[in-house]
């Protein structure tokens, strides 16, 4: 777009400005404002609901890095995700969790490809009333095509996603397809409440004899919210997830399958306010919850400086990487040429109780 309409009121949308030479795209209504790394990932490094004053957003103590300027000290066998890791929102394909050589001799690095690319857009809509922008990416060891398309509208506190993806290529490829959002920062506390869908079951996560990830096949019942995880206390998953007590291991993930519906919420009781997720579970049939527990979790790269959380949108489950999730039959697989569709919003909501639901126009019941 050569020249954009400058407007200080309604919908706004910028795509010019930049940050360590990374340009950035900027979307903003009367109650959002979202930040997006295009030569990035289209990472959402910000998602702020203006009323509060709050960023739901956990940014990483590294920061942002700009992949065409900063160098890595050495070539990360798991590839170089965490060197670039600002915190923040990222979509994930077509591997999420461990890397491996996959697809015959192609190499994936943990959490796969298109986080780390420079993605084309194109403005679609730019109005005080509604602003739409579509990124668009391909693969370069893989051969898929990615569009996903950001809309705010004027009046509405949701962000709203839709996405089509494509195999460009001739054969059937496997893959599993992620959206990571991480929170902390001033959002997280000691009243924080997260709600899912009471149908849904758990897989613990745990360490395999090689050191990876992987999760319980169902050899016991494990029902949502209070089990023992994987840090080996029994936890209530639906509370805050600050630090626990010095002797644990300092993190937990689990896998949870929800069975019908797909949402989620975070509330945070004190400031009376939270964030929601809604979408189908066609595509995204698993949560992947990831905690960290502060000054506890001394394991690199987090040195006991970190302490947020991550509620994931998850194809597949499997903490074991691609492999993994082929093995267990939970990868997501596209035909030749085939194409496959998605779209969801996230909502910003204020009230200070526990939510029962978010129905598909974004109304929640309490």
């Amino acid at each position: 777009m050569l020249y954009e309409h400058f407007r200080n009121y309604g919908c706004r949308l910028h795509t010019d400005y930049s940050y360590k030479n990374l340009r950035i795209a900027v979307l903003e209504n009367d109650l959002l404002r979202v930040s997006v790394l295009i030569d990035k990932g289209t990472d959402i490094f910000e998602l702020l609901y203006k009323p509060r004053d709050i960023d739901f957003m956990w940014l990483s103590p590294w920061g942002i890095k700009t992949p065409a300027s900063f160098v890595p000290t050495v070539s990360a066998r798991e590839g170089n995700f965490m060197d670039y890791y600002e915190g923040g929102w990222q979509e994930i394909l077509p591997n999420f969790g461990y890397g491996g050589t996959f697809f015959g001799p192609v190499e994936e690095g943990l959490h796969g490809e298109i986080c780390l690319l420079p993605w084309d857009l194109q403005v679609l809509e730019n109005n005080s009333s509604k602003v739409s922008i579509k990124f668009m990416v391909r693969t370069y060891r893989t051969p898929f095509y990615l569009e996903k398309t950001l809309t705010l509208k004027k009046g509405d506190p949701k962000l709203y996603i839709s996405e089509r993806l494509k195999n460009e290529g001739y054969t059937d490829i496997n893959f599993m397809w992620t959206h990571h959002p991480t929170f902390g920062g001033e959002f997280l506390d000691e009243s924080i409440l997260i709600d899912i869908p009471e149908e849904n079951e758990v897989k613990l996560v745990m360490k395999n004899k090689n050191g990876f990830f992987d999760y319980d096949a169902g050899k016991h019942e494990n029902k949502w919210p209070v089990f023992k995880g994987s840090s080996g206390h029994i936890t209530d998953f639906s509370r805050s997830p600050l630090l626990v007590n010095d002797n644990d291991n300092g993190m937990d993930e689990i896998g949870v399958r929800l069975k019908k519906d797909g949402w989620y919420a975070i509330t945070n009781a004190n400031k009376k306010a939270g964030i929601g997720f809604k979408w189908d579970t066609g595509i995204f049939p698993y949560l992947w919850i990831w905690r960290t527990y502060g000054k506890t979790c001394t394991s690199a790269p987090w040195f006991g400086r970190v302490e947020c959380m991550a509620i994931e949108l998850c194809s597949s489950c499997s903490g074991n990487g691609l492999e993994g999730a082929i093995k267990n039959k939970t990868s997501l697989c596209l035909g030749p040429q085939q194409e496959i569709f998605s779209e969801f919003f996230t909502i910003a909501y204020e009230g200070s109780g526990r939510i029962k639901n978010i129905d598909k126009y974004g109304d929640l019941s309490y």
